[in-house]
């Protein structure tokens, strides 16, 4: 996953609930229209080391991310969410994805 399509992505996403190891994330579905989305549907255990799987209910405009808490620290997905500007969130993101801000 790229950190900056992440960072920018996060203004369509809010925590709906989150326990270690499954985050479930409330969708604006404005988010669809985003030329990037095809990333944020397309996660895999392969794409993104750490994660164990995603479920995206349509009914609810739910995204579920499971998780190894062992390798993604939850704490910051949560504070990536909620970051005051795109750098921060870039920041953020990169650490989540385990590279460097490009």
């Amino acid at each position: 996953m790229n950190p900056r399509v992440l960072a920018d992505l996060r203004k369509f996403l809010k925590v709906a609930d989150h326990a270690p190891g499954r985050l479930r994330l409330k969708v604006d579905l404005a988010l669809l229209r985003h030329p990037a989305a095809a990333q944020l549907r397309a996660l895999t255990p392969e794409t993104w080391p750490g994660l164990r799987g995603t479920r995206f209910d349509v009914f609810t405009s739910t995204l579920t991310l499971d998780y190894d808490p062992a390798v993604l620290p939850g704490e910051l997905f949560e504070e990536l969410l909620a970051a005051p500007d795109d750098e921060r969130a870039v920041q953020l993101a990169a650490r989540l994805c385990g590279t460097t801000p490009a």
